[in-house]
């Protein structure tokens, strides 16, 4: 009985953690978002804590999914290979800001569906509020 007890508090408290870290986790990625946000506006967009600096934070926050999300992918499917066409457009076009903007932009675009479709971005409802899984 007691070997029971300690099994199932054992196996809580992975649960715990696990959850916390996933929690923790959204909340780094919603303070890099906004400190992207910041420097896009604020027209920093390379160089440290620029724009594109926020958007690799968020990437090396999100390595661990893409890996996840790239594994039975076409190559030029793949997160890492958008991401790495991205970084060569951004060193190609640094001096000219408004390709480089909206590069950076799309950049952001493809980061957000990474992490969207790694369950810790937006979440699609369904229109029947009723439908919960159990």
């Amino acid at each position: 009985m007691a070997d029971n007890v300690n099994e199932y508090f054992e196996a809580k408290k992975d649960l715990i953690s696990d959850f916390n870290e996933a929690k923790l986790q959204v909340f780094r990625l919603n303070n890099s978002w906004e400190r992207f946000s910041t420097a896009i506006r604020s027209g920093r967009f390379i160089g440290e804590k620029g724009a594109n600096w926020e958007l690799d934070d968020i990437y090396g926050e999100l390595s661990h999914d893409e890996e996840i999300q790239d594994k039975n992918k076409n190559v030029i499917q793949t997160y890492s290979y958008k991401i790495k066409r991205l970084n060569d457009l951004i060193a190609k076009h640094k001096e000219d800001e408004i390709k480089l903007y909206k590069i950076l932009r799309m950049k952001e675009r493809v980061l957000r569906r990474l992490q969207d479709e790694s369950g810790k971005g937006s979440k699609r409802s369904s229109e029947d509020e009723d439908d919960i899984d159990i």
